[in-house]
């Protein structure tokens, strides 16, 4: 039996979908252990046999502990995780396909080694060299704007160089939110653990990213033409 691959466009898209598993997955768990979690404080305050105002005090009081840790800041570190990982993988991915757009086209330059600025110059050889347009970069350099606030500003927006452009992303209702801005909805605040001006991301910015960056490259795969392998098996 011959099965045809080609381990470029394979790998890639196998790589991108790893990192939608892993997302989805630990979203549904985070949510698992806040069940869990709940259930085990009301058997621990019942256990404590309070009177009644005091069991009122006690159970505010975990109440909140349990928001800031299952609302907040488990959910949020999670997501910076996840964008993170995602924008390696999307570097990582760029400079392999710009290794095989080398290969299979004749007489290109080598392609670049960036240290810096590494998407603009992946898009660089690929549009300018190579020859491959894409409608999709600004999306991808959305991405590299808010994994630089997590790596570059621990999340703290008013830190960024980029400042001016998350407030605005954050005003386009895309899943990007700033803790303490006026009008934010009051349930992804309740309570409010984080100091004001923190980026926030919301599920369905990490699905929407992850599924963009699956199209980007699934475009770029399908502009290289990229040659199939068959494997004997």
């Amino acid at each position: 039996m011959k099965i045809i691959v080609s381990f470029a466009r394979d790998l890639t898209l196998a790589a991108i979908d790893g990192i939608e598993q892993y997302y989805e997955i630990i979203e549904s768990k985070l949510q698992t252990a806040k069940e869990e979690e709940r259930t085990r404080i009301r058997e621990k305050i019942k256990d404590m046999q309070l009177d009644w105002e005091d069991e009122l005090i006690e159970r505010d009081i975990v109440r909140q502990e349990h928001e800031m840790t299952f609302d907040m800041l488990l959910p949020n570190y999670f997501r910076y995780s996840c964008i993170v990982l995602l924008h390696l993988v999307v570097e990582n991915k760029l400079g392999e396909i710009c290794e095989v757009a080398q290969n299979i086209k004749s007489n290109l330059p080598a392609s670049p080694k960036p240290k810096q600025g590494i998407i603009k110059e992946y898009r660089k050889y690929l549009t300018e060299v190579v020859g491959i347009a894409s409608q999709q970069w600004n999306a991808i350099y959305d991405l590299n704007t808010i994994r630089n606030c997590i790596v570059h500003a621990s999340g703290k927006v008013k830190d960024s160089r980029d400042e001016e452009y998350i407030r605005r992303m954050a005003e386009d209702e895309i899943g990007v939110a700033i803790s303490g801005t006026p009008g934010e909805l009051r349930e992804d605040l309740r309570p409010l653990y984080l100091e004001d001006d923190m980026l926030m991301l919301k599920p369905e910015y990490c699905r929407k990213t992850i599924k963009m960056v699956r199209d980007f490259f699934e475009e770029l795969c399908d502009a290289l033409s990229l040659p199939k392998f068959t494997i004997e098996k």
